[in-house]
């Protein structure tokens, strides 16, 4: 990785400007007017530089909250904002990263071709990608370790390896929220550990690591603090403070 003292948050102007806070104001969704919300009334606010886990089970919300960060899916009440303004108006500071069963395999793309997309929203109208956009795709290939698998196509990746990518794909838009849907999702034992430390060193070079997960017991190892949902909003803070038997229960039951 990087030197912890650069801030590799390539857009930014000033690498010592102060923490943007993401807030979450009574937001609220629903897939369909005739059932009930898939999210209810859930008001907590975070600074780039942690990461934090959505924990329920099946069901909760995890994965509608991060559709509507990403602006997949929109509120039906409430709102986010980044630094003080609509997170709808940032788009380019968030980036999504999908479930790898959300992922065509099939689809003949190389790695280096799927970090170059993470340029697409700094390009205008016709414009191709140039000599700095190389410059930012070769950096973010360099920072997660992946420059000898460029010219590989995304098929022949392993899980972990497919995580890299995409988390290159989301440095290369130069983006300081990064949303992933179950990230730990078929990684033996020693990949889970690697993504974690990975995420966790994303964070401390200044971005907002956001995740979906489901191993309760060891989410204090990857993450420092966590949103405990069933579709409302049971707890939130750091993980010690909000991982406890009592809102365990009251989010499982």
């Amino acid at each position: 990785m990087v030197n912890h003292h650069d801030h590799v948050c390539w857009g930014a102007a000033n690498p010592n400007h102060h923490p943007h806070e993401l807030q979450v104001r009574g937001l609220s969704a629903s897939y369909s007017s005739r059932i009930r919300p898939a999210l209810v009334g859930l008001n907590f606010s975070i600074h780039c530089g942690h990461t934090l886990a959505l924990i329920g089970p099946n069901g909760a919300g995890k994965s509608t909250l991060l559709n509507v960060l990403a602006g997949i899916m929109p509120p039906t009440g409430g709102e986010a904002l980044w630094d003080g303004k609509p997170l709808h108006c940032t788009r380019r500071e968030v980036a999504w990263l999908p479930q790898r069963s959300q992922v065509d395999l099939s689809f003949p793309i190389t790695v280096r071709e799927l970090v170059e997309m993470g340029r697409y929203p700094s390009l205008g109208p016709w414009r191709s990608t140039g000599e700095h956009d190389a410059l930012i795709v070769d950096k973010a290939l360099h920072t997660l370790r992946i420059t000898e698998l460029q010219q590989r196509q995304i098929s022949e990746l392993s899980g972990g390896q497919l995580q890299r990518a995409f988390l290159a794909r989301a440095l290369a838009q130069e983006a300081h929220i990064l949303l992933l849907d179950e990230p730990f999702t078929g990684l033996d034992a020693p990949g889970t550990s690697e993504l974690g430390t990975l995420l966790g060193e994303l964070a401390h070079e200044g971005r907002l690591v956001i995740a979906s997960y489901h191993d309760v017991e060891h989410a204090a190892r990857y993450f420092d603090y966590a949103l405990l949902l069933h579709r409302e909003q049971v707890a939130f803070g750091p993980c010690a403070q909000t991982l406890t038997p009592e809102n365990l229960h009251r989010a499982y039951s």
